[in-house]
């Protein structure tokens, strides 16, 4: 999050993600400025809060979603230090992916 917030804040990108903060300061929740961002969130959020399969299967449909998208974006730019973070978090997507297909085969 911290390598993205420096690209963001490098090419003068407004960050879509807000914090919703409790007394202590402690994340609730993410709060998206773009409202289709927020809808897709909840809606998630929603799909995989039925059972402990239903989670895992947003997991997967998740980060096949972020390898398609990181891949797309990576081919896309000529930064470099822009194809290092989404490089990074491509490998991240990519074990996340197959943890989430491993945990789902076994149930």
């Amino acid at each position: 999050m911290d390598a993205v917030k420096t690209l963001l804040d490098r090419y003068g990108i407004t960050d879509p993600v807000g914090q919703n903060t409790d007394p202590l300061g402690q994340d609730l929740e993410a709060v998206f400025f773009n409202q289709n961002l927020q809808a897709m969130y909840d809606e998630l959020i929603d799909a995989g809060s039925v059972s402990l399969v239903d989670a895992l299967e947003v997991g997967v449909a998740i980060e096949e979603t972020d390898i398609a998208d990181l891949t797309a974006a990576i081919a896309s730019t000529t930064h470099n230090d822009i194809k290092t973070v989404y490089g990074n978090l491509l490998l991240g997507s990519l074990n996340h992916s197959d943890a989430f297909i491993a945990n789902l085969a076994k149930r």
